[in-house]
Parts: C-alpha cells; structure tokens; sequence
C-alpha cells in the first residue's frame, strides 16, 4: 500500500493540534514516518508547504528526505480527467477556478494517485483531513473526487493506526 499525504497532514498538526514547540515527541515520530518508502507526497503539496517560510518549512528542510517528494508531472492525463469530472458537477466558478488554480496541489495529489493505480498498479490511499461534502458548491473537496473515482482516502488517526504508529 502506498500512503500519498495531502499537505493538511503536516500543516494541521503544526498550527493547531500539535504545534512542534509544545510536542516534540510527535513530530520526531513523524520525521520516522516520512522516512518509510510506503509514505510520500508530491511536489505540489511541497510547495504548498514551503510557499510559507515557517517552522514547518524549515522543519521539513530538515527532516524530511528528498525521496518523500514525487513528481506529479507524469499525471498530466489524469489531472486534465479530474479537471473535467469537475466541470461536469454543480461546482460554482469560484470553487471551479481554486480547484483550477496550479497552485493548489489537490487535484495534482489525487491525478497522482490515479496515476499510480492505474499505470504501476500500486495500491494506493490518500491520506488527508479533508471531509466528504458531495452537496457543496463552494469547493471541490478531496474525498468526494476520490469517491467517483474509486480511490481509497483515509484520515491522519487511520493512517497510524495502519501502519501501527504509536505517539
């Protein structure tokens, strides 16, 4: 099983739940995590990341190996195919435009995993905090392309729990 984690997987931890000042302990158990070669993400949520210069970009400059971070470019078929299930939903343009944006590393993370599926036949789980909202206009949430497109999503607590991480 190959774990891809969405960028909310390291940025909620660090500005809300688990800030690294107060626990430690949990981010030197995640630097053990990200090292495991079922467990990357991609590029775009690396940029995501590092757009801010904060604690948790130099944290990930630090702890993190350049091998956690795969190139989505090879994904550019199924990205235009998310593009296009998105078009085809009662998505509003402001939620049609964000998801758009090649700045948002959403629909570069799920083209990725489809990708992965689909040519390397790897089996693949999207790890992210994002919850399904099949009736929301205003955004394009992770779960529900995952949904329709038959792609396995999990949250943070189900991750650990698969790969029998302990904090």
């Amino acid at each position: 099983m190959l774990y891809i984690l969405d960028t909310n997987i390291l940025v909620y931890p660090n500005r809300i739940s688990h800030p690294m000042d107060i626990y430690p302990s949990y981010w030197d158990k995640m630097s053990e995590i990200l090292k495991l070669k079922n467990v990357v993400s991609i590029d775009k949520v690396k940029d995501e990341i590092y757009n801010h210069e904060d604690t948790l970009t130099k944290w990930c400059k630090t702890y993190i190996p350049k091998s956690f971070w795969s190139s989505s470019a090879n994904s550019i078929i199924e990205y235009a195919e998310i593009q296009n299930w998105a078009q085809n939903k009662n998505y509003n343009e402001r939620a049609l435009l964000e998801f758009a944006n090649s700045k948002n590393a959403d629909p570069f993370l799920i083209a990725y995993a489809i990708n992965k599926k689909r040519i390397e036949k790897i089996s693949v789980t999207i790890v992210t905090l994002e919850v399904s909202a099949p009736e929301s206009k205003k955004s394009v949430k992770i779960p529900d392309v995952c949904i329709d497109f038959n792609l396995r999503f999990i949250n943070n607590n189900d991750f650990f729990r698969e790969i029998k991480a302990s904090f």
